[in-house]
């Protein structure tokens, strides 16, 4: 009998996501006042933007990775920076992750077990005078070997961020640590960030963490657009290149974007229910671009 293959979707369930927020609440919680300088990007902003998804909407199936922007330069003038949220995280159990080909630390991903969950916290950081994918690393003589991703977008997070609550257990030592605050991108940032990553990596959660989070936004697409035209971010120049990005990815029901969200839906090959999420997802787009051009935005 032919091996069954895991499911894109099978890794995430309710316990990686209370993992995650455990997670998080730890190292949030262990660093202090240097949380201020980390704002999240990653799968868990779509259930923190959108709340409790309205009829018709299924619940975010959540996340195993915590992406981070850094929120800072890195320079020698932060020093502390680093060698704080460096001791922090190994405190909190993490430790930089190994690549499968060389063996070699990825101290831009750090990961733990959390309850029997594979949790990675990775960093990212705009891309100031580098390129993007590459690493930007902390400087010598700080301590630290933390780096992090040059990410196109990542400086719009920390412009347009709210700031979410977070109750639970710290991890190891259980104790129950509430209202701690972490950033979080608000919804333009994060529409920017989740197009480019459509261009840039064939990853099927991308397109579902992207349609779900337009789908269940208030009433819809239509709410979405009118509160991202209101974020201090809409005039970026990369506001109209994420735009672009959208319309060519999910153009039609057969483009990338559309069925990556159908891979990631279907747990058959059922041709028909395959059909059906790719036209979902096309059709969530469309009617967002055509709002989005209705009120005249860049792009």
């Amino acid at each position: 009998m032919a091996d069954v293959q895991p499911h894109p979707r099978d890794q995430y369930t309710p316990a990686a996501v209370a993992a995650c927020e455990r997670a998080l609440l730890t190292v949030v919680t262990k660093i202090g006042p240097w949380g201020e300088r980390l704002v999240l990007i990653g799968g868990l902003v779509p259930r923190y933007l959108v709340g409790l998804p309205p009829p018709g909407v299924a619940t975010h199936v959540g996340t195993t990775d915590l992406d981070i922007v850094v929120g800072f330069a890195l320079s020698a003038e932060e020093a502390e920076v680093y060698r704080t949220l460096q001791s922090n995280l190994k405190d909190a159990g993490f430790a930089p992750a190994l690549d499968p080909e060389t063996g070699s630390e990825q101290t831009f991903r750090w990961e733990r077990d959390v309850d029997g969950v594979s949790v990675c916290l990775e960093f990212f950081c705009p891309v100031g005078d580098g390129q993007p994918g590459r690493l930007l690393r902390s400087p010598g003589g700080t301590g630290s070997r933390i780096s992090a991703v040059r990410t196109r977008g990542a400086e719009l997070a920390a412009r347009d961020c709210f700031s979410q609550l977070l109750t639970g257990r710290m991890l190891d030592s259980g104790a129950v640590q509430q209202d701690t605050p972490i950033r979080v991108t608000n919804l333009l940032p994060f529409l920017v960030l989740k197009a480019f990553a459509l261009d840039e990596r064939d990853k099927a959660k991308d397109s579902y963490d992207l349609v779900w989070t337009l789908a269940g936004f208030g009433n819809g697409p239509r709410s979405a657009v009118q509160a991202m035209a209101q974020s201090p971010v809409i005039r970026s120049p990369d506001v109209p290149l994420a735009i672009d990005a959208l319309r060519r990815q999910f153009k039609t029901i057969e483009h990338r974007g559309a069925v990556n969200y159908a891979r990631f839906q279907s747990r058959n090959l059922d041709p028909d229910e395959a059909a059906r999420h790719r036209r979902y997802a096309h059709g969530t787009i469309d009617e967002f671009l055509r709002y989005w051009e209705t009120m005249g935005l860049p792009g």
